[in-house]
């Protein structure tokens, strides 16, 4: 018990030793810095990343105060159309006036509409002035889309029964229930949680590969050998700063996208899940830090394992990006996500018994 006490005691030491070196550490501020900004702003990020990569999530917002000039006649059938969606239109019988008030900014595009009529044999040509903004005239053309769409479907309604032989093809398609899921949702819970939360374990592995090796590099292991503390002792005190700083993260940035009103099911399992992998990476990089003793051998070759991980992760239905993305949206039961988490502890604690091997083999070879 005594034994046991001062073992807690060195351990303790060592780690506050750390932890001020730590909060010295200006690239480790850095990187909280750089994520306490992505979580307090996470919902403005959202939506403003995923409109890059899928512009139609912005089609549902309405477009207030955007004006778009049609130059046609009333009767128009494009006109009709333009008028019944959420666009603001002026109606001009010429060009002129119409480009004269686009150039003045006080409509932000326009629409010529084709003077022809749908039923007759004239090639129909729909011209449209966007403004050069891309970003403005990516949304206006996103609004004017649907419009366009039906005046396109409506004319070949009408055209196409004057083809010889004409017989529609009937396509029928089995609706099975089955909606698509919302890029929003997806950004949120697919990529932007998990990788949130799992950062703080991916920087704690490189983190203890510096507190070891840099003991190693500057000659100062020595030092901490011929104190009371032990070998292991000294790797227990950076283990545990390095994984103590894991949930400590991950929570904070939880809380500030529940902030942002995202809303984040079975936060202390998945705060249980991200320490057992910080956990799990920190004894990989404690491993090879102490077989190899040089920080940029052992940070190539944390990077390699990491990416290897990172990689496999989604081969496996239950890899723990995808077990938080399962836990934050309520999609597992009890059971399944206390085998999962039993197997990851499992593996957490093979690895402890494996540090505490190679920790005392590498100390009785010096």
């Amino acid at each position: 018990m005594a034994k046991r006490a001062r073992y807690c005691k060195k351990v303790r030491s060592i780690a506050k030793k750390e932890v001020g070196e730590l909060m010295r550490e200006k690239t480790f501020i850095l990187s909280l810095l750089i994520q306490l900004f992505i979580a307090s702003f996470s919902t403005f990020l959202v939506i403003g990343l995923t409109s890059f990569y899928d512009p139609t999530i912005m089609g549902d917002i309405e477009m207030q105060g955007i004006s778009v000039a049609v130059v046609g006649t009333e009767e128009n059938e494009l006109y009709k159309l333009l008028q019944e969606s959420k666009i603001n239109t002026r109606l001009y019988s010429d060009l002129t006036p119409a480009y004269g008030d686009f150039y003045e900014h006080r409509v932000d595009a326009i629409v010529i509409a084709p003077p022809g009529p749908p039923e007759g044999t004239d090639i129909l040509n729909v011209d449209i002035y966007l403004p050069k903004s891309e970003i403005k005239a990516t949304l206006i053309s996103l609004q004017l889309k649907e419009p366009l769409e039906k005046f396109e479907q409506h004319v070949r309604d009408i055209r196409t029964q004057r083809l010889p032989g004409y017989s529609p093809i009937e396509v029928n398609i089995n609706k099975r229930g089955i909606k698509t899921s919302s890029t929003y949702f997806e950004f949120i819970y697919v990529a932007l949680l998990p990788l949130l939360v799992f950062t703080p374990a991916f920087i704690s592995g490189g983190l203890v590969i510096d507190f070891i090796t840099e003991e190693f590099e500057r000659k100062t292991m020595e030092l901490l050998l011929v104190t009371p503390a032990s070998m292991l002792e000294i790797v227990s005190g950076k283990v545990l700063v390095a994984v103590a700083i894991v949930p400590l993260q991950a929570l904070a940035w939880m809380l500030l996208l529940s902030m942002n009103r995202i809303a984040i099911m079975n936060f202390f399992t998945i705060l249980l899940m991200v320490t057992l992998i910080g956990l799990i990476l920190v004894l990989t990089s404690s491993i090879i830090s102490v077989i190899f003793r040089e920080r940029g051998v052992a940070q190539l070759l944390y990077s390699m394992v990491l990416i290897f991980l990172f990689m496999a992760s989604y081969l496996f239905t239950n890899s723990p990006l995808n077990l938080v993305t399962r836990l934050s949206i309520d999609s597992i039961g009890a059971s399944e996500s206390a085998l999962w988490v039993g197997l990851y502890t499992l593996v957490a604690l093979a690895l402890c018994m494996l540090t505490v091997a190679t920790v005392k083999k590498t100390y009785k070879n010096n």
